[in-house]
């Protein structure tokens, strides 16, 4: 059975710019302004009210 993709919100711990991408099927990359490795910010789901 595969895993399911989800999708989480990664952010540079430098600059702050964030990115959305899809584990596992993409790595979580480095930001293209520092050079750094991205964190994870937040995992995001359907439906979700602030």
């Amino acid at each position: 059975m595969a895993e399911p993709n989800q999708a989480v919100e990664v952010c540079c711990p430098t600059c702050g710019r964030t990115e959305i991408v899809y584990i596992p099927k993409e790595p979580i990359p480095a930001c293209p302004d520092c050079r750094r490795p991205m964190v994870l910010r937040e995992l995001l789901r359907e439906g979700k009210s602030y």
